[in-house]
This record gives structure tokens, sequence and C-alpha cells, in this order.
């Protein structure tokens, strides 16, 4: 079989500038966000990552080759993101010419490239017109680092000592690892297709996104094939290497809005040996969570992939169809006693099962369209978490765990970042609780919880694979309930802060008096449903009021003396109130 060919290119004819370049200091050019960046004029379609991975020397060597098309007329000059301490050994025509299967050649004419910090710019023989294609296949390889122990690329060991190898580059960017147009920069591209054929010793397995396509198995002490297929649009921070000697688990799982695959998804796990009882045990709640998303949500978004969990010595990530699982396996503490180092955040369910499986919807299917909008993935996939909750055990349990994201949302915070902005430079904590806070403060101002499931599942339908902005979940949202929610909207999420609402209410023989202040919101206030219930003559009455940011004094006029008003609805919002009821 012809496989991992294009590891053996030789790079004839490289001209002087495209020898491996100087050492250049790590400043990713914040002034490109000034001028005008290259990265916009083209879009790619697919990558196709060939890597030869050397554990014990902890290096990688290999090419990627990449189909774009230029966005402009007179497209020729091409910049790609790749860490300054790689190596770039030459840049050449890519053969294949949108044929990136992993049988094909990646030689091809030698082109001329520069290199300036973490940035590659590759000359083009010619000038193109708009919408013509284009194919580079790069050579590349060094020792790619992890940031931390989150972060990068992670050169572990398993407990009894074999390789664990791992990626993890959302907060580091993609480029860490493998010459791309990086999602850290610009997620609005995402490739339809990434194809990744790695080459290990032969005693490890190497697990990717997608679908397993094939390889070779060494029979005589050489490496192993692992070829893997994802023919989805993804985010570049999104594509994953896992490499351990795994012990491999597969069912099949019977799941709604999958007619077309006969209602069944591949559902694999791959741990490190000596877990596949505690695997087994956690991972039972697989099913369950699926369903859950998929009636709220819509259908699983990659079936002709595979649902996975990656076992990983970091704690996880959203990487698609290949979740990274780095978790306590909660369950099996539970059941033997050990102790859960993640307690805390395993206090509701699995975190890191529920949340990051949770972005197969919300960041993987659903991507933001520019950072300013990271809140669409970590804010709904914290939602989901409640919604797992609730479709699993009770809104009263759902109840609980809202309140502790409402708790953890600080009084000047904001959901919007602002457009241009990096995903460094948006990512925050607020994005998780208060994105939650704010959905979940949303539903209970639909008031209509039919329109709100028809909503989050239209959104999700209408953007899957593609990228979405805030105001394109506003436009669904008015769709689905026939109301302008610019007023929330302005207010929630382009704002700061929450609610702070101070009032009195008093019965005046028969109408009720409301005397409110909304504040919050770095003062401004905020337009907040006030929901009363009382009885009247031993019949419960409730009523919607709404209060304006700054005082309001209302008067509701009723037939009877009303008895016993409550306030049901403000315990369930995001915000700090204090309703004196006086007699």
């Amino acid at each position: 079989m012809k496989f991992l060919q294009s590891l053996t290119i030789v790079w004839i004819g490289l001209p002087a500038a495209a020898q491996v370049p100087a050492p250049a200091q790590r400043e990713h050019i914040a002034a490109v966000s000034k001028a005008h960046d290259p990265r916009a004029d083209y879009d790619v379609q697919a990558y196709r990552i060939d890597l030869k991975v050397d554990p014990k020397a902890e290096q990688i060597d290999g090419v990627v080759a990449v189909d774009a098309v230029a966005l402009v007329d007179g497209f020729q000059h091409v910049r790609l993101d790749l860490a300054a301490n790689l190596n770039l050994f030459g840049v050449a025509a890519d053969a294949a010419e949108n044929n990136l299967g992993y049988r094909g050649s990646l030689s091809g004419e030698v082109f001329v490239f520069t290199r300036t910090a973490d940035f590659i710019d590759i000359q083009l023989p010619r000038p193109l017109r708009k919408g013509t294609a284009w194919h580079v296949a790069l050579h590349y390889g060094g020792k790619p680092a992890s940031a931390n122990d989150f972060d990068g690329f992670h050169w572990a060991k398993t407990p009894d000592g074999k390789p664990w190898i791992s990626t993890s580059c959302q907060g580091s960017g993609s480029h860490s690892w493998w010459p791309c147009k990086d999602s850290f920069w610009h997620p609005e591209d995402k490739p339809e297709r990434v194809e990744m054929n790695i080459s290990v010793p032969n005693d490890l397995t190497a697990v990717c996104n997608g679908r397993f396509e094939g390889g070779w198995i060494s029979s005589h002490g050489g490496d192993n094939g692992f070829s893997w297929v994802h023919d989805y649009p993804l985010e570049t921070y999104s594509v994953a290497l896992n490499i351990a000697p795994y012990v491999h688990v597969h069912q099949e799982l019977a799941l709604d809005g999958l007619e077309e695959f006969g209602g069944k998804l591949d559902f694999d796990y791959y741990v490190i040996p000596g877990h596949e009882e505690r695997a087994k045990l956690q991972f039972q709640d697989v099913p369950k969570m699926l369903a859950a998303y998929t009636k709220a949500f819509g259908p699983y978004p990659f079936p002709k992939s595979k649902f996975a969990l990656v076992e990983t010595s970091f704690w996880g990530m959203e990487h698609s169809t290949a979740v990274a699982y780095g978790s306590s396996f909660p369950a099996w503490c539970k059941q033997t006693g050990e102790t859960d180092r993640y307690a805390s955040r395993n206090r509701f369910f699995d975190y890191i099962l529920i949340h990051e499986s949770a972005h197969e919807w919300w960041g993987n299917a659903v991507s933001a369209a520019d950072w300013g909008d990271f809140w669409i993935h970590e804010g709904f996939a914290t939602y989901a978490e409640g919604v797992y909750l609730e479709f699993t055990e009770s809104a009263t349990r759902a109840e609980e765990f809202f309140e502790t994201q409402r708790r953890s949302v600080a009084a000047s915070s904001r959901l919007y970042s602002g457009k241009g902005t990096n995903s460094g430079e948006a990512y925050n904590g607020m994005i998780y609780s208060k994105g939650a806070a704010v959905l979940h403060t949303l539903r209970q101002y639909v008031a209509d919880d039919e329109a709100w499931w028809r909503c989050l599942k239209n959104f999700n339908l209408a953007f899957r694979y593609k990228n979405a902005t805030t105001d394109d979940f506003r436009a669904v949202l008015e769709k689905e309930t026939g109301r302008d929610w610019k007023e929330f909207f302005d207010e929630w999420v382009y704002g700061s802060g929450y609610p702070s609402v101070e009032g009195k209410l008093k019965v005046d023989g028969t109408a009720i008096l409301v005397q409110a202040n909304s504040g919050g919101g770095a003062g401004l206030g905020f337009h907040v449903p006030l929901d009363l219930a009382w009885t009247e003559n031993g019949v419960a009455q409730s009523q919607r009021v709404w209060l304006r940011p700054g005082a309001n004094q209302l008067r509701i006029e009723r037939t009877s003396a009303p008895k016993e008003i409550r306030t049901p609805l403000l315990e369930r919002l995001l915000g700090r109130y204090s309703v004196e009821l006086l007699r």
C-alpha cells in the first residue's frame, strides 16, 4: 500500500531563501489586525497532514498539504502560520491537485518562501484570479512543546512508562504543531475536510478526528500507520492527535435523527491500559447524554465520522469526534472510594464528559464567526450542561446548577468582547458562566418553552458546519418568537453586568402598587420582567409586568383585594433582587 510516501519526498532545487530560517522571536504581529491581513485573501478547503511521530526523540517530521481558493483577483501571496520553533524545510506545489487522499503524491514545483516570527509567506509563481484553486505542500518538522499542563503538544507517559502523546491548542494555536491558517486568528475559515496519516512505533495507536480509513501494521518492528478522514468543517484548534498503547472499545448507539445512517452512531472510546473498567462504568452516561443533546439541539452533527472519547494526560478538550477525556472517572471514584481530584467540578456530573461533548453541537458544528462571539462556544456548551440535568434528572436539579453559574458572574462582566479579537484575547471565564446564565434568563423572558427549544434547534441546524454571530442567534430567536429582542441583547450580551432590583410591593385596597428601581449594568439599568402571583377570593392569579431601567411606579388594579403576593420569577433570573412586601 502506498502510505505516507510524502514523508520521503526529496526537495530538489530549493533556493537560498527557502532554507531553514534564522531564529525569530515569537511576536505574532499584533499590527496585522490593524493592517491588511493576507490570510483573509483565501479560503481553505482541505488539509492533509502526513506525520511521522518519534516519541523517543520527542520530534515530528511530515508534510501538510493545503487546498484553498483565492478570494481576490491577483492573488499571489500565501500567508500561513507555523510556530517559529518548528523547522520549515521546503514548500512545493501539491501535485495531487485537489485529491488529498493518502495515496496521492505531494511533490511538485518548488516555491520560494520566507519566515517572520510565526508567519510563513509563500510567493506563487503567477497571480491567480478570484475563485481559482491553489495547492501547496509544506515539509516541516521539529520538537513541538507544551505551553503549560493544558495547552500544547504533550509528550507524557502512561503509568507503566509508555508514550502517551496528545495535543490541545485552543489557547496556543494549532500552528504550535502544524502549519495552517490558524483559527486562533481566523475562526471563520473552517476547512471542509481534514485527512491525517500518522506513523508511530508499532506498539502504539494513533487516534484523530473523523473515521478510520485504514493504514498499515508492521510485522517486524517498524512503524504502524493510521489514516483518518473528517469530512466535515471544523476549526483548526479542534484538529487532534492522540498516541498511546490505547485499548479500543467500539459500540453502536441508537440515536434519533440518524435515519440516513440506519439510526445508529459509532461510539468509540480509547483508554490507556488498566482503565477499561473505569471507562465502561463512566461512559454508561453517554447514550442518555447524546439523546438529551439530540432532543434539545438537533441530531448528532458528525454521523459519518463517529463520536469518540480519547483518554489524555491533560484535563479535556472538545476535539471534534475525538473528544479529549482526562477527567477522573468520577463514577468509578464514587463506587470504589478513590479520591476524585476534580470533585468540585464533578458536583453535578462528570464535567469533562458532559461539557466537552456539548461542544459537538456548540463550537464544533456551529462556530463563532469572530472571537468576539466566543460565548457561542462556551456559553452555549455550559448551558447544555443544565439541559442535560433537566432532561435526565429534573428541572429542580437544573435550577441548582444554574444558580452556581449565576453566583460566579461578576458585576462588570461582558459577554461580547468586540470584533477583531483573537482567541486568546476573547477567552475568559465569563463566556462560560454568564453565557449559560444569560441563556437561562432569556428562556424565562421568552416564557414559551415550545418556542425556546425550537429556537435553539433551528439556530443549530441553520448554522451547522458554518460560523455564526450573536446577531444570527437573535434573528432566529425573533423569527421563532415573533418578538424584537434587540433590547435584551443590548443589555445582557453587548452590555455589562447584571440587574440590581430593589423595590416594594403594597396592596392598596383592590390594587397592587409596585415601586422598584432597576439598576446594574454600569449604572444603565435593565429592562426586567417582574412576575407577580397572588390569590383573590381563594383563586390563584398571576401577571407579568416590566420594569424599565431606573425608577418604576406601577399600579395594577384588581376587582378584589389581592392576598399572598409573591414574586416567583426573581429567584430564577441572573441578577440581584430585594423586594419588600408591605401590608
